[in-house]
């Protein structure tokens, strides 16, 4: 990455210009490996390549991060692609009825994923995996793992680039617990988190207009791939954006076991705008709350709608976790889900995720403070546009203690 070392933040040269250059340093980085597979990436890496350089409102260490960003992402995927050439059978595992935990943002889907994640009978994804997909090799070996080790580095590193480790608080990761699917996804330069990180609506557009099969087949050969040691473990995935991209999901993993989790929008708003703007602020300058939560607010009520129209006729497929159920009993509502998708709850597992329960009691890392009125959307505004969800789930509704999620 020394390459890197040399661009010039100052310099009018455009992202868009440089995408063969940010190829040849990632081929440079993988010593010298360069097929970079299903080339349809590239649809989505140069619209977000044109937003970067008409649209987003970089400082500088935000153009340098996000060059990072790229060529990372490309050095990811040229690894992940030698991996399936060094294990080509991995392709043939069956990925049968996995758990997939999804719906709005800032639903408490983190510590639910956390919890059910220490279930020893189960798989996730962890975060150095997701990072640098490769066989998941047993616990004991990751500690003295190059790319283990990295995780960690890289975390720190943005930990503390945050601010009086507001960061933590939001949303706490370590290399490795249970991650979110967007590491994996961002591969394919359709995912989320670049919209997340800058204003990208050229991207964006594209983004939520876009069936992002190619996407999610890939998602699929890497969970092969990382599950190759352990082929007859049941999945456990976790994202909220998987309700952004339903139809991809379900054409991909036609079986999935969908854990929906609900909380009032109004909250979930609020909270989401909050962590957008903190993260923004690492990448872009004069950061626009008002219009940070317009955007979202469209998009996580489509998404929504979306899932609602998808889950007709497959119901038995669907089990809807609400916010305050989980606050009260979080061991309980794991165990209902288990049992509606047919899943074994051994004394094992539900010793583990009672001790995984006992060890990390909420709000460790911090409180997440962010209010309603700082963003320019009332309650009524946001119930209104989620009119349909509310109508369907009024259980989001109902208020018990307020959490710091």
């Amino acid at each position: 990455m020394s390459a890197l070392m040399r661009w010039n933040p100052l310099s009018r040269t455009s992202f868009a210009s440089r995408e063969q250059e940010f190829h040849e340093i990632a081929v440079r980085a993988v010593d010298g490996y360069d097929n970079f597979g299903d080339p349809s990436y590239l649809e989505g890496l140069r619209r977000l390549l044109y937003s970067y350089d008409h649209e987003a409102h970089l400082h500088q260490v935000g153009k340098l991060t996000l060059i990072y960003q790229t060529v990372g992402l490309l050095a990811s995927r040229l690894r992940t692609e030698r991996w399936f050439e060094w294990r080509p059978k991995s392709a043939n595992i069956a990925i049968e009825r996995p758990i997939v935990i999804t719906g709005l943002i800032r639903t408490g889907s983190t510590a639910l994923q956390y919890l059910m994640g220490a279930n020893p009978d189960m798989q996730c994804l962890q975060y150095w995996l997701a990072l640098h997909p490769q066989p998941r090799p047993p616990r004991a070996m990751w500690d003295a793992a190059t790319d283990f080790q990295h995780a960690r580095i890289e975390l720190d590193m943005m930990y503390r680039a945050g601010k009086k480790k507001m960061l933590e608080a939001i949303h706490y990761m370590t290399a490795e617990r249970p991650d979110e699917s967007g590491r994996v996804l961002g591969q394919n330069f359709s995912d989320d988190r670049f919209e997340v990180v800058s204003t990208v609506p050229t991207y964006s557009e594209w983004y939520m207009n876009t069936v992002h099969h190619a996407t999610y087949a890939r998602h699929k050969r890497v969970m092969q791939l990382i599950g190759s040691y352990e082929p007859d473990k049941r999945w456990l995935f976790k994202y909220p954006v998987h309700m952004r991209n339903l139809d991809a999901l379900l054409d991909t993993y036609p079986d999935a076991c969908i854990i929906w989790t609900h909380r009032d929008p109004a909250d979930v708003l609020a909270s989401y705008v909050s962590l957008c703007a903190h993260f923004r602020s690492l990448f872009e300058k004069d950061v626009d709350r008002p219009l940070i939560a317009i955007e979202l607010k469209e998009i996580w009520a489509r998404a929504v709608e979306n899932g609602m129209r998808l889950r007709k006729g497959r119901e038995h497929q669907f089990h809807d976790m609400y916010f305050n159920d989980f606050l009260a009993d979080p061991i309980g509502e794991a165990a209902k889900a288990y049992r509606h998708f047919d899943q074994p709850f051994s004394e094992r597992a539900k010793q583990a995720l009672t001790r995984w329960r006992q060890a990390h009691k909420p709000g460790e890392f911090g409180t997440h403070n962010y209010a309603r009125d700082d963003y320019g959307q009332s309650t009524a505004q946001v119930h209104e546009r989620y009119a349909a969800y509310l109508d369907q789930f009024p259980r989001v509704l109902e208020k018990n203690t307020r959490s710091a999620s």
